[in-house]
């Protein structure tokens, strides 16, 4: 069913409006572009249904009509309650959406009604990148499971860390361009500026040369060495000497818990029994930087990702060539691995022709070996149509499930994917009854029973990549990990973002095609998390879920994407009264709706 059947004339106009955003950006400069946002968005409007235009340093965005969205009338609303629900419990403590979120926790559960609270209470808008390009990229990323041990024992010697308690965050604002600055501390964690003489104030030297402040908050992360305040330690530093902070377990392997670090959180199968779940805690503050050579980034990615699974995956190498795949290893990855990280060590170039030796057969035609693309990973036609199915119908959470405890790690990966997948569960309507402050203490109180790395140096990784990620141990359960939003994520339907481009909390449509598949993947998401990697204005990593089985449609997802976003009304225009500064002027806007919390304006 229809949302609203407009005018001929009026459904016209979006597609018009397009039309001149691509026209007018294709090779405009940014003065052009901020000109004719502004322009547009002062239009008087010609459809109520329509919300204004508007720009940023990051991204153009275009107003359409929802039945303008591909795949809209098609999506299953009804299966988005819970979700939706779930966005709320972060979102609701903001003015424009509280209102929202109160409402819709009244509606009916059907699909026509939250069809027409989306109508009533949001804009939607195709997203461009700065270029004026609609075409984007969506990767995918998941939850691991390494083995681990609570002491460091034998092969067990590379620590997870908690969030330091010698590192701070200072605003940007604070010490720009200031050679020395009078600080104090702050109860949490934070140095800000003092009055010269202020009870606690101190006079420091800033040298933040090598650090970078965070894109969502804008704060430096460092640490006071003496007199100075400098970046906080880079990973080549904390390997060394190691650092002031609690060890939540110790790892075997330094890839699989640098994989751990990319995807942001993760489950640890303790050799003693048990499991612990880990959630992403905090930064170094040094950019993601994995020094890749030219033409190899998102292979490095690939294969740094692959380290966090325990299952074989069949990698595909160009020029048709495959590797390996023997029972009960990962040679194809491991071949792979091994030769991006040879390569980033040895700062030389990644060529494919040691992987490709991996494979016995000559392939007909093969490239050189030079050419450097990114290896797919391959998965089966029908795992992905089970995996999307799961996504689909499966409910966010169990109230009945109980978190394993035992050693049998392939029970435990199973345990989150069904035998069958093709029957819809009894109920799709339950919630989690979570309590995710629970979740959000300091990142620097110290977990008992957990032992400080100060002074404990572990062996040379060799990962070039200067940041490095704490983790903070939450509860486990059948709910997602906790995303930057501060909520559960929900595989399938949640999504991480530039919150620069993408507001944390919005709904967000995207059309892709499933993992190794010709089919269209066309669903609503929620922006509520953020990564490193994740930079750009039509830029996703699709959350697949725990586990092997997710891992692998994670590292099947890497395409072309086109995305929409959905803005409560009242902070799209808020967004573009205030996209551009000044009229005339190339002062574009950095976020797209600036939050004290989600997106810090410059």
């Amino acid at each position: 069913m229809k949302l609203f059947r407009p005018a001929p004339s009026q459904k016209r106009l979006p597609r018009t409006w397009r039309a001149v955003f691509l026209i007018l950006g294709v090779a405009a400069s940014t003065l052009v572009v901020a000109q004719s946002a502004q322009d547009i968005a002062q239009q008087p409007p010609t459809n109520p249904n329509l919300g204004p235009a508007f720009a940023t340093k990051n991204a153009a965005y275009v107003p359409v009509m929802f039945d303008e969205i591909p795949g809209w009338d098609s999506e299953d609303f009804n299966a988005l309650y819970t979700n939706f629900s779930t966005n709320c419990r972060a979102m609701r403590r903001r003015s424009a959406w509280a209102p929202l979120c109160a409402r819709l926790a009244k509606l009916p559960r059907s699909d026509e009604a939250l069809k027409q609270f989306m109508d009533d209470e949001f804009y939607a808008y195709q997203m461009l990148t700065p270029t004026r390009s609609e075409a984007g990229k969506l990767t995918g990323y998941f939850e691991p499971l390494i083995s681990g041990s609570l002491t460091r024992q034998g092969a067990y010697r590379y620590p997870v860390y908690g969030t330091p308690s010698d590192m701070y965050q200072i605003d940007s604002r604070t010490v720009v361009g200031q050679p020395t600055r009078w600080l104090k501390r702050s109860d949490d964690g934070r140095l800000v500026g003092a009055e010269t003489g202020e009870a606690g104030a101190v006079q420091y030297r800033i040298a933040l040369e090598g650090g970078a402040p965070n894109p969502r908050d804008k704060r430096y992360r460092v640490r006071i060495d003496g007199g100075t305040i400098r970046p906080y330690y880079a990973r080549q530093e904390i390997d060394a000497k190691g650092i002031n902070a609690p060890v939540l377990a110790w790892v075997a392997d330094p890839y699989k818990l640098y994989s751990m670090q990319i995807q942001g959180s993760g489950k640890i199968q303790l050799k003693d029994g048990g499991l612990i779940r880990l959630a992403y805690a905090e930064q170094n503050g040094h950019p993601f930087m994995p020094q890749a050579t030219r033409g190899d980034s998102d292979a490095m990615l690939l294969a740094i990702k692959a380290r966090g699974l325990d299952e074989p995956l069949e990698v595909e190498i160009p020029g048709g060539t495959r590797g390996v795949k023997k029972p009960g290893s990962n040679a194809g990855v491991d071949a792979e691995v091994a030769r991006i990280i040879a390569a980033l060590q040895g700062g030389g170039t990644a060529s494919t022709t040691s992987i490709a030796s991996t494979s016995s057969a000559k392939p007909k035609n093969k490239r050189p070996a030079a050419t450097t693309q990114r290896p797919r990973a391959r998965v089966n036609e029908t795992d992905v149509e089970a995996m999307i199915q799961l996504l689909l119908t499966a409910p966010v959470a169990d109230e009945t499930y109980t978190a394993p405890q035992d050693t049998d790690v392939a029970s435990i990966i199973d345990s989150t994917v069904p035998a069958s997948t093709t029957s819809k569960p009894a109920s799709t309507e339950k919630t989690a009854r979570l309590d995710v402050s629970a979740f959000q203490g300091s990142g620097n109180s110290k977990p008992a029973g957990t032992a400080s790395g100060a002074g404990v140096p572990v062996p040379s990784t060799g990962i070039p990549d200067p940041s490095f990620v704490f983790f903070r141990r939450i509860g486990d359960g059948p709910e997602g990990p906790i995303g930057a939003l501060g909520v559960p994520l929900s595989a399938g339907r949640s999504m991480a973002v530039d919150p620069r481009a993408t507001p944390l909390g919005a709904p967000v449509f995207i059309e892709g095609l499933q993992p190794g598949t010709d089919t269209p993947m066309r669903r609503l998401m929620f922006a509520q998390d953020t990564g490193g990697a994740i930079r750009g204005s039509v830029r996703g990593d699709f959350f697949w879920g725990f586990g092997d089985k997710a891992g692998k449609m994670a590292l099947a997802t890497n395409q072309t994407v086109r995305m929409w976003l959905m803005l409560p009304k009242a902070v799209a225009g808020s967004a573009a009264a205030s996209g551009i500064k000044t009229r005339g002027s190339a002062s574009l806007r950095d976020c797209a709706v600036p939050d004290d919390e989600l997106c810090v304006e410059d």
